[in-house]
């Protein structure tokens, strides 16, 4: 899709979808923000950021033209759009493989309404009349600590919306940090749906000898990144660092990633991903935000015929009817998943879209029987080099 055309669609979208986004394809990277949608936090150092966000049917809360702004430096912008794409379920005993999102969705009639005591230190955002989203300030801790007199403590930004999909709850947060880093996060609570007798597949939970099945659920993020000033100049690096024969010195190599590709981290030699700007520089070298694994030691693939799960992250160019991670409509032509996606199309400096997938493996516990403790996934994306020394 060229410029003029995302344009075009960007202005149709938002003239006939102010308010609640519900069309069948994602929004372009930047776009007007409707009325009453637009967040713009100052934080504790002088921070802040500007956000656009919105409630839709099946992603839940989406956010879009993120703007990141240090005490005393420019604002650029960092991402078109993020949403959660994606939250695929499959237990341990091989029971049908299930799509969250696009079967049930995040929003609409599941969203759960938050109450004013579940955000007493922030402010309720509304969408259709329920309160969907959370918008607070936290306790950061430290911001850094040098020496033994130097501490700068801070805050964060969550932006915080929960939704109910059968016996399970998900809350997604999002945290947006003094230093320019963005932190995604979805957290695992509710009841058990799926119990059994065979202790193969899961714990025992009760004395008779029920068990709670295992699963694993594989959340897929998308990130249309649009750094700086253009949405199509942005450039994809690999970086690794490799121990050399006697594992006593690691070498460090950038690889530019020119067509879409599926990729895997790997711990060994350090790899990791980073988006640049084309030509938007901190006075010394190009701008960039990094993505940062956590929790990785859950990660796993699929079964045989389940190539979308052969990837840790996926590399695309721009596609708006790309919306979903996996069972995305074929209706317009548009493949079914991120693996069709990447087709061989060129994305050096042109308008990149990362996707992510974090795996989490469950297998219940006693604790879990009545009802989940909260568990956590997230990752982080890191600015590298947005500014030439530490603004805060």
């Amino acid at each position: 899709m060229n410029l003029l055309i995302k344009n075009i669609f960007s202005l149709v979208s938002v003239l006939v979808l102010i308010g609640t986004f519900s069309a069948a394809e994602a929004r372009s990277g930047n776009p007007s923000c409707p009325a009453g949608q637009q967040i713009n936090s100052t934080l504790s150092s002088g921070s802040s950021w500007s956000i656009c966000w919105e409630a839709r049917d099946k992603e839940g809360i989406v956010l879009s033209d993120i703007r990141y702004q240090a005490p005393g430096q420019t604002s650029r912008r960092v991402m078109g759009e993020m949403s959660l794409s994606q939250i695929q379920r499959k237990y341990d005993d091989g029971s049908p493989v299930r799509f969250l999102v696009t079967s049930s969705g995040l929003g609409g009639s599941n969203f759960i309404g938050l109450t004013n005591s579940e955000c007493s230190a922030g402010q309720l955002r509304y969408s259709s009349g329920k309160a969907v989203m959370c918008e607070s300030k936290k306790d950061a801790g430290f911001i850094y600590k040098a020496g033994t007199s130097t501490a700068v403590s801070g805050v964060d930004l969550s932006l915080l919306s929960a939704s109910q999909i059968g016996n399970y709850s998900y809350t997604v947060e999002w945290i947006f940090k003094e230093n320019g880093t963005i932190q995604p996060k979805v957290g695992l609570s509710g009841s058990l749906d799926q119990t059994g007798t065979d202790p193969n597949f899961g714990w025992p939970i009760q004395q008779n000898g029920q068990i709670g099945v295992g699963f694993v659920d594989n959340y897929f993020w998308r990130m249309d990144f649009d750094l700086g000033s253009s949405s199509n100049n942005d450039i994809i690096e690999q970086i690794t660092s490799t121990l050399n024969a006697d594992r006593t010195k690691r070498s460090k190599s950038i690889t530019r990633v020119t067509t879409e590709a599926g990729r895997n981290f790997s711990p060994e030699v350090k790899r990791f991903w980073r988006v640049r700007d084309g030509s938007e520089t901190n006075g010394f070298a190009p701008i960039s935000y990094e993505l940062v694994m956590l929790n990785y030691d859950h990660q796993t693939t699929g079964s045989s015929n389940e190539v979308w799960m052969n990837r840790d992250i996926y590399l695309t160019k721009y596609n708006a009817c790309e919306r979903f991670a996996a069972d995305n409509s074929t209706a317009n032509g548009c493949g079914w998943g991120v693996n069709s996606y990447t087709n061989g199309e060129g994305i050096n400096s042109g308008d990149v879209v990362l996707w992510n997938r974090m795996s989490y493996h469950h297998l219940p516990r006693d604790e879990d029987d009545n009802v989940i403790g909260m568990r956590w996934n997230s990752f982080k994306l890191l600015p590298r080099d947005w500014h030439s020394v530490n603004p805060l």
